[in-house]
């Protein structure tokens, strides 16, 4: 089994004990290894290769927004997962904007944090709960007059997938409420990014508000 690599910046070394022992107990994980501050981050990319970093977003020197977008303008096969207790509005989307994939607040569950890890590593981007809502929020005060082009019309059944995945509502429990496959959920979810340009379930969600889909 190939494991995915992990690098954690983090300035505080207890952290960094505690996201290690978080992480120990799953074997397709492997931290290769850590730095506490920019410069030391750069040498170990250059030297280690991650699959994906897991970043604090507040770190001396330069942010970890900073650090992100070196990261990913260099290295942009690497999946970097912020994990702080900082949830601001501006940060989230700043944080996005620089190239990151996920966004864990520390107050997460270990679960969500390997499912973040996991979810970067595929290239899908991971936010949920509160990081997710702000997000949102955020994108709709300021592009507010954006609208999503229509190009291709959704079905029925698209529709109310979507409506359901805008309620936060997990794959199984939309194929409960549908009595249809998880599959099938995934393949009406897959249809309708394919259709609408949309790379994100935060994106079905705004888009879902912005043509009335669902109310806020």
């Amino acid at each position: 089994m190939e494991k995915i690599r992990i690098l954690i910046v983090e300035d505080h070394e207890v952290v960094i004990k505690g996201i290690k022992a978080l992480l120990e107990p799953y074997e397709e994980l492997e931290v290769v290894g850590y730095a506490l501050e920019s410069e030391d981050a750069r040498k170990k990319m250059d030297e280690l290769k991650p699959d994906v970093v897991i970043m604090d977003i507040n770190l001396p020197e330069i942010s970890g927004i900073e650090l992100t977008k070196i990261i990913t303008e260099k290295y942009p096969s690497t999946k970097v997962v912020y994990y702080t207790s900082h949830v601001d509005e501006e940060l989230i989307t700043r944080g996005f904007e620089a190239g990151a994939y996920g966004y864990v607040p520390k107050d997460f569950s270990t679960e969500e944090l390997i499912e973040a890890i996991h979810m970067v590593n595929t290239g899908q981007k991971f936010m949920k709960g509160i990081v997710s809502e702000k997000f949102i929020s955020s994108y709709l005060k300021s592009e507010k007059e954006k609208k999503f082009l229509q190009d291709m019309p959704l079905s029925d059944r698209e529709l109310e997938v979507l409506k359901y995945l805008s309620q936060g509502l997990s794959n199984k429990q939309i194929a409960d409420k549908l009595f249809i496959s998880i599959r099938t959920v995934e393949t009406h979810k897959h249809n309708l990014m394919k259709k609408l340009n949309i790379f994100s379930t935060a994106e079905l969600v705004i888009y879902a508000i912005q043509n009335n889909i669902i109310q806020i």
